[in-house]
C-alpha cells in the first residue's frame, strides 16, 4: 500500500530531471572591446617616451656645445634652441607617465574588456619611472667631484 500525503505536490517537470529541464541556449562569444583607459595609457606613454627622446637629443646638442666651446656660459647656454623647455618637457612627459600609471590600473580593473593595452601602457610607464628613481639613485651616490672639473670654483678654506 502507498501512502500518498493529500498535502504533498507533486514537482514540477524540471525538479524531476534537473539534466532534461530545458535545452542550453547556445550564445555566440562576445567580442570584447578594448579598454579606453588601456588604449590612453598606452598613448601617454609612447607620448611621454618621445618626449623623453626630444629631451635627450637638446641635452646631447647642449653636451656636443660644451665640448666645442669648452664652456658653459648661461647665456650661451639659454640662446642655444629649446634649452629653456628642458625642464617642462622633462616635467610634462613625468607627470604623463604618473598619470598613465594610474589609467593603466584604471583599465586593468574594468571588466568585460581587452586588456592588452592596459598592461602594455602600465608596463611602460612603470619601467620609465622605476628607470627614473634608478638614475637618481645612481646619481645621487656619485660623490661630488666638481673640484676634479672646476679647479677656480673651488676656493680653499
Amino acid at each position: 500500500m502507498n501512502y500518498q500525503d493529500p498535502n504533498l505536490q507533486k514537482p514540477a517537470a524540471s525538479e524531476e530531471h534537473p539534466v532534461f529541464s530545458e535545452a542550453p541556449v547556445f550564445q555566440p562569444p562576445v567580442k570584447l572591446k578594448h579598454s579606453g583607459p588601456g588604449i590612453a595609457s598606452f598613448i601617454m606613454s609612447l607620448v611621454s617616451l618621445i618626449g623623453y627622446i626630444i629631451m635627450a637629443i637638446m641635452i646631447i646638442n647642449l653636451l656636443a656645445h660644451f665640448s666645442q666651446y669648452q664652456t658653459m656660459n648661461p647665456e650661451v647656454v639659454l640662446q642655444q634652441t629649446g634649452t629653456a623647455l628642458l625642464p617642462f618637457i622633462f616635467l610634462g612627459s613625468l607627470l604623463l607617465n604618473c598619470s598613465g600609471l594610474v589609467v593603466g590600473i584604471i583599465g586593468i580593473a574594468l571588466k568585460n574588456r581587452k586588456k592588452a593595452f592596459a598592461i602594455t601602457g602600465l608596463i611602460i610607464n612603470a619601467l620609465i619611472i622605476v628607470g627614473f628613481i634608478a638614475l637618481l639613485a645612481i646619481g645621487l651616490s656619485i660623490p661630488n667631484s666638481t673640484a676634479d672639473i672646476y679647479p677656480s670654483s673651488v676656493q680653499s678654506l
